[in-house]
């Protein structure tokens, strides 16, 4: 019986990954479209291609698509925004999580609605342009970090609180003032969930496209994301051009991701466990 058990177990285990296989399928059909010519890249099939045109596409995509310019312009806004995002928001929970005021529970009342509210796009465009940083990184950089740090905050939050208050009073009789007690006490202790927000972040700003289109009207500025647009017009779409800058804009988040899920899933279960 417990045999006969144990087989059926595997059989749904070995099901469950055949249909895990199936998020594969957009991707393929994205890497095989980017490698043929343009009229069976317009047909949207998921078939092998009649010949392989790898060198001529990405050599376009490369020149056209100004791919380095792209990606130098995505790094630099993503690792702003994840550095201003992380640095804040563990600064503001690790407040709001030790301190029992009524301003603490104001500012995590006012930061939650942050996470609901919608982006004035008119007040941001006019904020923006009165401080001189309108079409800049900097100014992309401000943007997605005050939508992201509401949602970084509410999950350091629920993982400060975990932590012992004794860690705290330790570290007081040790004479480390507040400061010192959360850089050399309290942040390595939040590791896991670090790496589980910067993860987040990093996805959320590397895959966004409409900040950087409504904010961003120097085509120089463009992120990986917008690179797709010189490619896309009105009389002409060169879909194996778009698949294959798609296929590059996702390949470093993949890449990321699949490096760094063991890390998101320890973020994500530390705080049950000590809890």
């Amino acid at each position: 019986m417990e045999r006969r058990r144990k087989q059926w177990m595997r059989l749904i285990e070995l099901g469950l990954w055949c249909l895990s296989a199936i998020i594969f399928v957009p991707y393929l059909m994205v890497v095989l479209t980017s490698v043929k010519n343009s009229k069976e890249a317009g047909l949207f099939r998921l078939t092998l291609p009649s010949e392989i045109h790898f060198f001529d596409n990405y050599g376009v995509i490369f020149e056209r698509g100004h791919i380095f310019q792209g990606f130098l312009n995505s790094i630099v806004v993503t690792v702003g925004s994840v550095m201003i995002v992380l640095i804040c928001s563990a600064l503001l929970s690790f407040y709001i999580a030790r301190v029992r005021s009524r301003l603490s529970e104001f500012l995590y009342s006012f930061f939650l609605l942050g996470m609901v509210a919608p982006i004035s796009l008119v007040t941001t465009f006019n904020l923006l342009k009165s401080l001189h940083i309108l079409n800049t990184r900097m100014g992309t950089i401000m943007i997605f970090a005050g939508l992201l740090i509401p949602f970084a905050m509410f999950i350091y939050v629920g993982f400060v609180r975990t932590i012992p208050r004794e860690m705290d009073e330790v570290a007081t009789i040790d004479g480390c003032g507040p400061y010192r007690m959360f850089a050399v006490v309290i942040f390595p202790l939040m590791k896991p969930i670090t790496f589980t927000v910067t993860i987040l972040v990093f996805m959320n700003v590397w895959n966004d496209s409409q900040i950087p289109l409504f904010f961003l009207n120097d085509n120089k500025y463009w992120t990986m994301p917008l690179n797709i647009y010189r490619f896309y017009g009105y009389f002409s779409m060169d879909w194996n051009y778009i698949f294959g800058n798609i296929f590059l804009t996702t390949l470093p988040v993949f890449l990321f991701y699949l490096f760094g899920q063991r890390y998101m899933i320890e973020g994500m279960t530390s705080g049950a466990v000590k809890g």
